[in-house]
């Protein structure tokens, strides 16, 4: 089997196994709330600890992969993580258990951060789509198979389970990335790492993430809301002003410059925005608006990502063969029209009225993620691929919080929560539409192409 192959089977596994945790351990937040004796509002630090480190690391993590290895800082990653997991596992407190998941999010950064790069070195830049479009299925497939190998783990074991019954899969993650992936990236020039960039970075997003997510619990006029937002911004400038001046930036501010690259990022953020409404408002939607139960609400949320895992592969390929600027931009449209459809939900709606939705939506971000993807790599340097391929995760990131910061005001506005659902859905078209107008402003994305 050809190299290429090789290292996307294991990059693929590690990757399908990542995106699995974050359904698993949101699922779970009840039973560790009643297990640990802990309100909601303190469990789920459980979640929202590893969030705040995945979006304020990942960047750093993807330039360690280009200057000391990506092979060595992915590996040292799923080491990190499988530590994580042994420490949660044996846990008995919400403090103990939110640091074991702060180990878990710095190793599952280092590892994510280099995947996008490591399969990317291992295929030519006109396969680049087609990569990209795989490694999208997988992530749908794992986002798609956690809440139910979750429900599976809850249903016949205690909590400490979803972290003890993967510790062998680790092993197995660490052992097949160390025998079939490549050493790529690293240089011998005496670049070093951009530690007070990295520090400011993280402090910035994290900061900002907070009140985010936590500022319709404090109050967004609160002065534990007002100040940290103003804190992430400041450092967010003094990280700006730090970026300009090194001579190993975390994040070279000069990709901004390139169109593709910025469009491509900006777009990218507007479109995760739009995306996490189904995520957020869906399962009000179908559990208290409709009585489904959760099983169900589950598998119906899942038309999503199995989209995803369907098309995002012959997503890549056309994008190979054609490089159509507009095919994003056409995904895009796809998924402003699903979630504007969801719009009009209401007591009555058919089952097809909301499956068919959902779909669209999956197929928009099937149609929409490889050719953006190919386009960010396309922007940027071959020895940069970790930094671009960290930029992708980050401004997932950024999309989801943000939205979610928005739709948690949004939908408790209306006295009911069917129109509450409605107007969550109302401003998640809005986004797309900004998403939309935003990838249409890309130059030729045809593979191995950058316009600046």
């Amino acid at each position: 089997m050809e190299y290429r192959w090789r290292a996307l089977g294991a990059v693929g596994f590690g990757l399908f196994m990542a995106t699995m945790d974050f359904g698993i351990v949101n699922l779970a937040l009840p039973r560790l709330a009643a297990d640990l004796a802990q309100p909601p509002d303190v469990v789920v630090w459980a979640a929202l600890s590893h969030s705040l480190v995945m979006t304020g690391a990942t960047l750093t993590a993807g330039r360690a992969g280009d200057l000391f290895g990506r092979r060595r800082v992915y590996l040292t990653g799923w080491c990190v993580f499988g530590v994580g997991l042994v420490a949660a596992s044996l846990t008995r407190t919400i403090e103990t258990l939110v640091a074991a998941r702060l180990l878990q999010a710095c190793g599952m950064s280092m590892a994510i951060a280099n995947s996008n790069a490591i399969v990317l070195d291992a295929f030519p830049d006109r396969e680049r789509g087609r990569a990209l479009g795989i490694v999208t299925a997988i992530v749908g497939a794992g986002l798609m198979s956690g809440p139910a190998v979750g429900g599976f783990i809850l249903t016949g074991f205690e909590w400490p389970a979803i972290f003890w019954l993967r510790i062998p899969i680790v092993a197995i993650a660490i052992a097949v990335g160390w025998r079939y992936v490549r050493e790529s990236g690293g240089v011998r020039d005496g670049s070093r790492l951009d530690v007070p960039g990295a520090i400011a970075l993280f402090v910035a997003l994290a900061s900002l993430l907070v009140a985010i997510n936590r500022g319709g619990s404090w109050g967004w006029a609160s002065p534990r809301t007002l100040g940290l937002a103003a804190a992430g911004l400041a450092t967010l400038a003094l990280f700006a002003r730090l970026e300009s001046r090194s001579g190993s930036p975390i994040l070279s501010l000069h990709l901004f410059r390139t169109r593709n690259f910025a469009v491509s990022v900006g777009s990218l953020i507007f479109t995760y925005m739009a995306h996490v409404s189904v995520l957020f408002a869906l399962p009000f939607y179908l559990m208290d608006v409709r009585g489904f139960p959760a099983a169900s609400s589950g598998l119906i949320v899942t038309a999503v990502p199995l989209m995803l895992l369907l098309f995002a592969p012959l997503s890549g390929l056309l994008f190979d063969r054609h490089g159509s600027r507009a095919q994003a931009t056409l995904g895009l449209v796809c998924v402003g029209l699903g979630v504007l459809s969801l719009a009009w939900l209401d007591e009555a709606t058919p089952l097809s009225g909301v499956l068919l939705p959902l779909a669209l939506v999956g197929l928009g971000m099937s149609v929409f993620g490889p050719a953006n993807s190919s386009t960010i790599f396309a922007g940027v340097p071959r020895e940069a691929h970790g930094t671009a391929g960290a930029s992708i995760a980050t401004s997932r990131n950024i999309g989801s919080a943000l939205g979610l910061g928005i739709y948690s005001v949004v939908l408790v506005r209306p006295a009911r929560l069917v129109d509450g659902v409605s107007d969550v859905f109302g401003v998640a078209a809005l986004l797309a539409l900004v998403a939309v107008l935003a990838s249409a402003q890309r130059g030729s994305t045809r593979a191995g192409s950058a316009t600046r």
